[in-house]
């Protein structure tokens, strides 16, 4: 599986979520440039006459995955595909609300989760496409940060993607994958440190390679009331001299750039 948190960060006004990049499949590693926080693009259109449609409302919000990475980014994919197709019915003119953006991604996930079990060998199981995830940000609807998180469960022997909100306040951080438990373990060890924090405990428990299918780099995005963005990271665990700048887990340091562009316009160093 892996781990991914999400917390709120009072110093900035943003809700923050932070994983790890490595993707696992059984004792392997895949490979340590997996991307798992990724943007929901939001785009909402209205009908002038007949055929012609334009464009009304914009959003964006986050998603993180831990668990399958072929049913979440699956279920990602098609669901983001689907939130930059709304059209709005005659009559109604307020936002989308990141609940509804959550149910969708619910239904889709199910869907693709079932349908990839249904074709299992006698000697498969089911959990192999089992995902938890975050839908988070800015609710544009509530005028407030929310997060939703989807939990694969099989309670009473059928499965379902279960919705949950996740309670926002200072102070309060929620994981969810295999690296769970050892995260907060981690971070009650650690708590007396002078950095103290979420993205302190994560750092250090990719550094220390705790459990096998935890580690590579960090991966970083955040949601402001303007919007999510996904932020590059300068990464020193090479060492101070070999600092490379990481993007979701993929060094971008050597990428020269397409037609005058290059990626990413801020950075953080953890």
């Amino acid at each position: 599986m892996t781990l991914a948190v999400v917390w709120y960060r009072e110093k900035f006004g943003q809700l923050w979520c932070a994983a790890d990049t490595r993707i696992s499949g059984g004792a392997k590693v895949l490979t340590d440039s997996g991307p798992k926080i990724l943007p929901i693009p939001v785009v909402c259109h209205e009908n002038l006459n007949g055929n012609k449609w334009r464009v009304c409302k914009r959003h964006s919000f986050g998603f993180a995955f831990a668990g399958s990475t072929l049913s979440a980014i699956s279920t990602h994919s098609l669901a983001s595909a689907c939130t930059q197709n709304f059209a709005q019915k005659k009559g109604y003119n307020k936002p989308v609300s990141i609940e509804s953006i959550a149910k969708l991604y619910v239904e889709i996930g199910e869907r693709q989760i079932k349908e990839m079990s249904s074709r299992l060998g006698a000697a498969e199981i089911q959990s192999q496409f089992f995902f938890d995830a975050f839908v988070f940000g800015f609710c544009p609807l509530e005028n407030k940060f929310m997060a939703f998180v989807l939990a694969s469960s099989t309670a009473g022997g059928v499965f379902h993607l279960k919705l949950a909100t996740v309670v926002i306040a200072p102070g309060r951080y929620l994981p969810i994958g295999s690296g769970e438990a050892g995260f907060v373990a981690l971070m009650d060890e650690l708590k007396n440190e002078p950095d103290a924090g979420v993205m302190t405990t994560l750092r250090e428990m990719v550094r220390r390679d705790l459990q096998p299918d935890v580690g590579g780099h960090l991966q970083v995005g955040f949601s402001s009331r303007l919007g999510f963005q996904v932020v590059p990271i300068i990464d020193q665990s090479n060492g101070p001299n070999r600092a490379f700048l990481s993007f979701l887990g993929w060094d971008a340091t050597s990428y020269q750039g397409l037609d005058g562009y290059t990626i990413g316009f801020s950075a953080i160093k953890p």
